[in-house]
């Protein structure tokens, strides 16, 4: 008896799933050896986040507490960067603290490579704005270390910022002898709060326990894209004067200071990796309809 032969949509069932995987990994593989930097619009939140950034003048101080770990670096690390920069071309004054434990030794490492180091190097073709310089430590930024606490620190911080760190900063000098930090007692007395959040405590503890409070300190915030829904509100009530929400909004960040970097990576890799998945979503489906009418035959 002949064998009957399988029509092409049964014929391409039984193909090798790991085709499937191979093309995945190329999606997510080729996007971050060669960046598309794909054309994006920045959101209002994003915006305003830069502008409050730029309306900064130079000699402002500001405060940035970085309250984040390791699993988060992929999606806050790239606004960090871009901030950084930012802050650095306008010449503005960082105070640094973190109310995560975890938190220190990934800081030590951004400061030394972003702040104490040149974010822009000699040659480097895909900038055209101001280039950052060297900042000093204890005299352009100070950076205060880690309090235990959660929100006890931070209501803390809000009145007497000195007391919270015993009136000495990270490496011991005393706080009284850094001409920068001369009439900083408390939050109020920054330019801008900057919350860089990957969870509790983070945006949402600043906001309740320091601008909340009568601070009348302007702040913006930057999380990890699933937080975004929880910290909106702020925003729209006027309390974040900005928020910049996960990569692809870092990455929007990126492109406003000028200067691209993983963000916009890592935004290249989510588009080609969500078109592979809607690609086989729409082909396989299409090849289950036709096996469907084929059947009917």
């Amino acid at each position: 008896m002949a064998k009957t032969q399988l029509h092409w949509t049964e014929r391409i069932q039984k193909f090798d799933r790991r085709w499937i995987f191979l093309i995945m990994g190329i999606s997510i593989v080729a996007p971050l050896l060669y960046p598309l930097n794909l054309p994006i619009e920045a959101s209002e939140m994003v915006k305003s986040s830069f502008y409050t950034v730029d309306n900064l003048k130079e000699g402002d101080t500001v405060f940035l507490s970085l309250d984040l770990d390791p699993a988060s670096t992929p999606e806050l690390e790239p606004y960090y960067r871009a901030l950084m920069l930012h802050l650095k071309r306008k010449k503005i004054k960082i105070v640094i603290a973190t109310t995560w434990y975890a938190a220190p030794p990934l800081i030590e490492r951004w400061i030394s490579e972003t702040i104490e180091s040149s974010i822009i190097k000699d040659g480097d073709k895909d900038y055209q704005g101001k280039p950052d310089r060297v900042y000093a430590k204890n005299e352009d930024y100070v950076w205060l270390g880690f309090r235990e606490g959660k929100e006890a620190t931070i209501n803390k911080m809000a009145n007497d910022i000195r007391a919270t760190f015993d009136g000495r900063a990270a490496d011991g000098t005393d706080l009284n002898e850094i001409a920068m930090m001369q009439g900083i007692n408390s939050l109020r007395d920054f330019s801008l709060l900057i919350a860089v959040s990957a969870g509790f405590p983070g945006i949402k503890e600043y906001v309740q326990q320091a601008q909340g409070r009568g601070s009348g300190i302007p702040m913006i915030g930057a999380c990890t894209a699933v937080s975004v829904p929880e910290y909106t509100p702020y925003y729209s009530s006027g309390q974040l004067l900005g928020l910049v929400g996960g990569m692809a909004k870092a990455a929007e960040y990126e492109q406003l200071v000028g200067k691209l970097g993983t963000g916009m990576k890592g935004t290249d890799v989510l588009n080609f990796g969500h078109l592979a998945v809607i690609l086989a979503i729409v082909f396989g489906n299409f090849i289950y309809f036709v096996g469907r009418f084929h059947r009917k035959d």
